[in-house]
């Protein structure tokens, strides 16, 4: 096979789509756009003829352009409520997918998609590309080789200045549209899974959203491994501080202004310092590393990095996250 010939679903200017679009043409032999599927076939038209992609087949639905187009593999980057059908669709036509976080909203459904995935020997993979910014990937490696001895206990904080909604409009926006991420980088950097959530959540008097958007519990990792987590849409300034005590001494990632973190540590009794590792020294988009994991996945078959499940995980400390929150009772995280 030449470069997996995919449908795009998701285009219009400006969004996660179209990004992703940007980065393909460094992956040109391995991946090849056949088209474009938005609201509407003029949107996904508009786009192509952005582009100068005049060959592009365009459609205004997703059936229609898996009846139209011979394809290996479809790019879902459509707002999520839409995942699961599409998710379905597509690998009930022998299309592999790889599909914008979150996977689903309802983690039952997930579980469905991922095991026809597997049943039909196709790649799934979820693109949470967080977990692969620089400061990440290092802290996921020194976790894996004990650098700083045993990890006693997290503390993750990340406050944003995000006061409009933007795709989504429904309840616990914070959680399914930031916290997916934190969860999913948590998991990665302590190489742990989460055993039980006991959350809370609000919506400062100030807030816009239709849901809550301050998010703060206890997540119990493996090992009986605390993290203290507290984040938010509706803080009046970014800041992030993501902090591991260890043994031999404490890391942090922290930012103020971007998601670009650096990476601090403080050993003993002694101040913080720069250890020289900032997510701005990648010249490589972070997305590369799932863009990788597809292809291979496609390719070759097997596990592969944030595929689907492996992604159950993620969505299952949401899904946890939000009962718990709910019930007001500490809850189990979901196993797969």
């Amino acid at each position: 096979m030449n470069a997996l010939r995919c449908i795009h679903v998701g285009v219009g200017a400006k969004s996660r789509g179209a990004w992703l679009l940007d980065l393909f043409p460094r992956s040109a032999d391995r991946f090849a756009p056949v088209a474009f599927v938005d609201a509407s076939r003029e949107i996904a038209r508009a786009e192509a003829d952005r582009r100068g992609w005049s060959s592009i087949a365009c459609f205004g639905s997703l059936p229609e352009a898996l009846g139209a187009v011979k394809a290996d593999a479809a790019i879902i980057t459509s707002p999520a409520r839409f995942h699961g059908e599409q998710i379905r669709l597509c690998l009930e036509a022998g299309l592999h997918v790889f599909v914008a976080k979150p996977m689903t909203y309802d983690l039952d459904e997930a579980v469905r998609l991922v095991e026809l995935a597997e049943r039909k020997r196709l790649s799934l993979v979820v693109d949470q590309q967080q977990r692969f910014l620089l400061t990440e990937r290092t802290l996921a490696e020194w976790a894996k080789a004990k650098r700083f001895g045993e990890l006693g206990y997290v503390a993750f904080q990340i406050h944003r200045y995000r006061p409009e909604m933007l795709s989504f409009t429904g309840a616990d926006p914070f959680i399914w549209e930031q916290g997916v991420h934190s969860f999913n980088s948590l998991l990665a950097m302590t190489g742990r899974q989460a055993h039980s959530v006991f959350a809370h959540q609000l919506k400062p008097a100030w807030s816009k959203y239709n849901g809550p958007t301050v998010s703060m519990g206890v997540i119990e990792l493996d090992g009986g491994v605390p993290c203290e987590y507290l984040g938010t849409f509706d803080s009046r300034a970014f800041t992030m501080d993501i902090r591991f005590e260890y043994e031999q001494a404490a890391v942090r990632l922290v930012a103020a202004k971007s998601f670009h973190k650096r990476i601090e540590i403080a050993r003993p009794g002694q101040a913080f310092e720069p250890a020289g590792i900032d997510d701005g020294h990648d010249q490589e988009p972070a997305e590369r590393f799932n863009f990788e994991a597809f292809h291979r996945g496609c390719m070759q078959g097997g596990r592969v990095v944030n595929d689907g499940r492996e992604n159950l995980q993620t969505l299952a400390v949401v899904d946890a996250f939000i009962r718990s929150a709910r019930s007001g009772r500490k809850e189990m995280v979901r196993r797969f």
